[in-house]
């Protein structure tokens, strides 16, 4: 029998809220748990969520001493059966398991419709959340929604685990791998969709073919889907493939300890910064691009909520008494060609307001929601992090709301900014250097306890456009004393200038197969991707230097597609 069970250190915890209610009557705040397992408050915070998605426990937010255990009776578990396993790979013969069930509680499923489980069999829907040995629910259905998750069966009795597209006269079975490709079908057989996923932690271990020279460790645990990872200062600004909070986190708690000198060589907004300020690590952190430097240093400075409250509320009214005469419009290349003249004037009097404020900390913090209101006023799609524009009927209907935009993005960035500043350890320091990582940028060597970090994933023409994404805002912010070099910052990231010829040192034969592979279909692409991992290589070296010896040095990764 199959339940959603809580993990080890989550067991512990409800032990521990088991025996301090018995004890005290009442239950215990998130401090007293913290401080008897020797943990911060946001880990134990972290679990507590865990706890309540799983209906172990309730807790009502922004109440102490909320927390109740939930009694059998009170989750109305509710049996299932478990009919047998559901290919996320290659479609398989359907194969039945009788009288196995799996339990959980009624309030996980609709309260309409026949529910069924499947054990999963492979890796084709990894980018779902749903893993081999994991545990699907489905509700039976005949048919589906473009883009959901379908046990569909097709050639007769072939049966497999897909998101499920109509295109014109066949269906599309769409895996959520980039590795696999789709199948395409005349006919399918509908017989559910996938309502919950029961995550099996047992299953850690993918042992890969016979012949190859590593072992790849699947660790589930560290799948944070569905988190909150905007809490603090995380969420005030987008970035580009943004480092997850808990992840960083969960590092620095692992391997390092408070006191400990970290380094992020990669830091871009600053996330592994504001959660070492808040497990009192101090911190150096570097980068080359300058708007991720403006924005780390808005998140990494405690600010007094109050005072930055009674700044914002002198703001909103000098808004209301600024003229159009007295606004000065910046003068970029193509400024009509991104912004509406409407736009343009209400976004100069915000900044004209803003920079009223004469304590330079809360200025830089609310230029952060002046930074995101320009990329939402402007006349881009703001899904995508490359410059591109809105066109025909969208565009001519585009009337940004410049004001409302930047009071939700500003009083939200002030309600995690008091967040922030609660937390934040007084005695822990952060640095954030400007500067290339492959250079010495002033960090002395053997002088930092642990490294962690995540790359960028690719230059710019390949992968993520770092500096596109950042071009708009750093030409309204006055980043740079010329906004037309705002344009050049691709260029001078990792990979932004090609190599001249595939030649090169790096002793990494899966490296050489890639770049044969990508010169095949275009040799400048190849070039673009060499020049990013002999770029990597130097910072990597350099970091080694910086690192204590027999210190960690975590390095978060993520697959990387060339197109």
């Amino acid at each position: 029998m199959w339940i959603n069970k809580p993990s080890k250190r989550q067991a512990e915890i409800l032990q521990f809220i088991t025996k301090f209610q018995r004890k005290k009557i009442y239950s215990p705040s998130l401090g007293e748990i913290a401080n008897n397992f020797g943990v911060s408050i946001p880990t134990i915070h972290q679990h507590i969520s865990y706890l309540r998605k799983k209906n172990l426990l309730s807790a009502n937010k922004g109440k102490r001493r909320s927390i109740q255990l939930l009694s059998d009776k009170e989750k109305e578990l509710v049996e299932i059966p478990l009919l047998g396993v559901i290919a996320a790979g290659q479609p398989i013969e359907t194969i039945e398991v009788p009288d196995e069930t799996i339990t959980i509680t009624k309030d996980e499923i609709s309260k309409q419709g026949k529910h069924y489980a499947l054990r999963v069999q492979g890796n084709s829907m990894i980018d779902e959340g749903i893993f081999d040995g994991d545990i699907v629910v489905i509700r039976k259905q005949e048919t589906a929604d473009n883009g959901q998750t379908v046990v569909a069966i097709i050639d007769d009795d072939q049966a497999t685990l897909k998101k499920l597209y109509r295109e014109k006269n066949k269906f599309r079975l769409q895996p959520a791998n980039p590795t696999l490709f789709p199948i395409y079908r005349d006919e399918v057989e509908v017989r559910g969709v996938v309502v919950k996923i029961i995550r099996n932690l047992e299953s850690q271990i993918d042992k890969g073919r016979p012949d190859e020279k590593y072992t790849r460790r699947i660790d589930y645990s560290w799948d944070y889907r569905g988190e909150n990872t905007k809490t603090y200062t995380h969420g005030i600004h987008t970035y580009p493939a943004m480092f997850i909070p808990q992840v960083a986190r969960r590092l620095l708690e692992t391997y390092s300890k408070e006191g400990d000198t970290i380094c992020d060589i990669f830091c871009g907004s600053g996330t592994a910064l504001v959660e070492s300020k808040v497990l009192n690590r101090n911190a150096y952190g570097i980068d080359l691009n300058p708007l991720a430097i403006f924005l780390a240093k808005a998140k990494t400075a405690p600010i007094n909520p109050k005072k930055l409250t009674r700044e914002y509320i002198a703001l909103l009214n000098r808004l209301e008494k600024i003229k159009n005469n007295e606004i000065k419009k910046p003068i970029f290349k193509n400024i009509d060609f991104w912004f509406k003249e409407k736009a343009v004037i209400k976004l100069a009097k915000l900044k004209k307001a803003i920079r009223g404020i004469k304590d330079k900390a809360i200025r830089n913090f609310l230029m952060v929601a002046f930074s995101e209101t320009v990329r939402y006023a402007s006349n881009t799609k703001t899904g995508e992090f490359k410059l591109v524009r809105i066109k025909g009927e969208k565009l001519e209907k585009h009337d940004p709301d410049v004001f409302g935009i930047f009071r939700k993005k500003a009083e939200a960035n002030i309600a995690g900014g008091g967040e922030f500043y609660k937390e934040a350890k007084r005695d822990a320091w952060t640095k954030i250097i400007f500067g290339d990582s492959s250079k010495e940028n002033g960090i002395k060597e053997n002088s930092i306890d642990c490294i962690i970090t995540s790359p960028p994933y690719g230059d710019s023409r390949t992968t993520v456009a770092y500096g596109q994404f950042s071009r708009l805002s750093a030409q309204w912010i006055d980043i740079f004393d010329d906004p037309n070099k705002a344009s050049g910052v691709d260029n001078e990231l990792l990979g932004g200038r090609a190599t001249k010829t595939l030649s090169h040192t790096l002793s990494s034969d899966y490296l050489n197969d890639s770049l044969d592979k990508i010169a095949k279909q275009d040799e400048n692409r190849a070039k673009d991707v060499l020049s990013f991992y002999i770029g990597l290589n130097d910072c990597l070296k350099r970091a080694y230097k910086i690192l204590k010896p027999k210190k960690y040095f975590c390095l978060v990764i993520g697959n990387r597609l060339v197109k």
